[in-house]
């Protein structure tokens, strides 16, 4: 149970930052909330126009493109690596709902290496005024906006401008929701690039802030830049996309012989027609523990003995494994036997094994999504970067 309570806490902290700070969820254009501090008490509107988070993986860092199922529902999917190319983009709006509200301004910037090489930049012409309490959040006026090309004068260029390059946004369902509503509105074939939200990768990763608006995640970060202005919101935005970056690195960083290890027991299960979308890693004491959820390879491969450590007895490793060299576990480890190797390589023949215990790896994960409760929240935090 002990990862499953570490994973439980998470979401429990996770809901708590949602509670304290709810308005970093309701509005992405500079991450200005609706709060009666913020926004001076401007109307939230409900919002029918849903989103839905895809997760996909592989080994190759290329996922799956899903299609949006309904003119209301939309689909995007989540990038489950993080690159050093991308394009960060925010837009600034007259309000919440992508039905009843208008895009006053485009930004986005591509990074290649992480370094900036081009950008596309400009006001939109909603076509009706800007609400007062806008203007004072984001500083764009009518007159700023006047002369401007609209929506469907510069929206085909704006996508692609995209390309297929991944997506980063600071609360990116509601970039998606602008994104792909006046995509469909405008019959513009919808994008299907992959996504990356900040908001998700600064809960995780910079857990010293009080919360994790974009402007409180700018102050942290000491940047000269404005707020509630689409460019230098994306400026932020990539700022604190390569600081969750370099600690998520720091922390996940493998050894050439783990990082050849973890690519054999990839390459075993897609050899045997399973799906790894569920595979992670993490480090457990001096082990690498390889995932789908539930942990089901556990190597040693630093000291001088190692071995992929296994609950199974050693007569039952064997059947399956026949020519294998085993030793019991020591006492303080959890499993019951060693199964000793040189090199990553000999992972290979351990196939039936690996096989094995990923197939019950995920039963166990269909029983825990079953019983449990907050099984999905749970499951989606795992999955997330």
């Amino acid at each position: 149970m002990g990862i499953l309570q570490r994973f439980l806490g998470k979401i429990m902290k996770k809901d708590k930052d949602i509670d304290a700070s709810i308005n970093e969820d309701l509005v992405n254009t500079s991450n200005t909330t609706p709060s009666s501090d913020n926004r001076g008490g401007v109307e939230i509107q409900s919002t029918p126009i849903t989103v839905t988070v895809e997760y996909g993986f592989s080994s190759s860092h290329t996922n799956k493109k899903m299609e949006t199922p309904s003119d209301n529902h939309y689909t995007y999917q989540k990038a489950t690596f993080t690159p050093d190319d991308y394009v960060v983009l925010d837009f600034e709006t007259t309000g919440l709902n992508p039905e009843k509200d208008a895009i006053i301004q485009i930004a986005a910037i591509r990074f290649r290496n992480h370094e900036p090489i081009e950008q596309f930049v400009s006001f939109v012409n909603p076509k009706r005024p800007i609400p007062s309490k806008i203007t004072d959040i984001t500083g764009i006026t009518d007159g700023d906006v006047k002369d401007a090309p609209t929506i469907e004068e510069i929206f085909l260029d704006f996508i692609q401008f995209l390309k297929d390059d991944v997506l980063i946004a600071h609360n990116a369902p509601f970039d998606m929701k602008f994104l792909l509503s006046n995509a469909q509105r405008l019959g513009i074939e919808k994008p299907n690039n992959l996504v990356i939200d900040t908001l998700t990768l600064a809960r995780k990763y910079i857990p010293e802030t009080p919360n994790h608006q974009l402007e409180t995640l700018k102050q942290w970060l000491q940047l000269e830049v404005s707020s509630h202005h689409a460019l230098d919101d994306c400026l932020t935005c990539a700022a604190v996309y390569r600081t969750c970056q370099k600690r998520r690195e720091e922390k996940f960083r493998l050894s050439d012989d783990e990082k050849r290890a973890y690519d054999i027991v990839l390459r075993i299960l897609s050899d045997h027609n399973r799906d790894t979308s569920l595979v992670r890693h993490s480090r457990t004491s001096t082990y690498l523990d390889i995932q789908a959820f539930y942990s089901f390879a556990r190597i040693k491969l630093t000291g001088k003995k190692k071995y992929l450590l296994s609950k199974r007895l050693e007569q039952e490793i064997i059947e399956l494994c026949p020519g294998v060299v085993c030793e019991p576990a020591s006492k303080n480890e959890s499993g019951q036997t060693r199964i000793l190797i040189r090199t990553p390589d000999d992972l290979l023949p351990l196939s039936s094994l690996i096989v094995k215990d990923f197939d019950k790896a995920l039963k166990s994960l269909e029983d825990y999504r079953k019983y449990v409760g907050k099984a999905e929240k749970v499951i989606e935090d795992y999955l997330s970067l």
